[in-house]
């Protein structure tokens, strides 16, 4: 079976020729059937209409790929309150609001400014702080922030 990473990969381009960014890839599979799971953002907004066209640009590659035509796909967009799975969200999400749990209990609220491998720049109240990708426990998107 064809592994996430692998289809991401593959797929992004096309997603990206649609404005929107692949954020989590998912493939999974039981007794023969097939499940992939796409979520895709867009900075302007992301509803059912930009779901629905890439669904049907994708799904004829997918087919290729698979060798079959049955299976199941999933596209769906972040939502309002998404937890962060990886590193490379930060980036995507860059200019919206973020709550970030760390090791330590403490909470850091604010707008994604930048983010790398290493960290993640958070503007707050106080002012911009930098964070270690080591030291959160978990981020979540958090609508709240923004406008602030």
């Amino acid at each position: 079976m064809i592994e996430s990473e692998e289809l991401r990969k593959d797929i992004s381009g096309l997603a990206k020729d649609t404005g929107l960014e692949l954020v989590e890839v998912s493939v999974s599979g039981q007794h023969g059937s097939i499940q992939v799971r796409l979520v895709v953002y867009k900075k302007e907004g992301t509803g059912i209409n930009e779901c629905s066209r890439l669904h049907k640009l994708i799904r004829p590659r997918l087919e290729i790929l698979f060798g079959t035509d049955d299976f199941y796909m999933e596209v769906a967009s972040p939502g309002v309150d998404r937890t962060f799975r990886s590193k490379s969200e930060y980036l995507v999400f860059a200019g919206r609001g973020v709550g970030l749990t760390l090791e330590d209990g403490s909470l850091v609220e604010g707008i994604i400014m930048a983010s790398n491998d290493e960290s993640v720049v958070i503007a707050t109240k106080e002012g911009e702080q930098s964070v270690s990708h080591d030291r959160i426990r978990k981020g979540k998107l958090d609508f709240s922030q923004e406008g602030k």
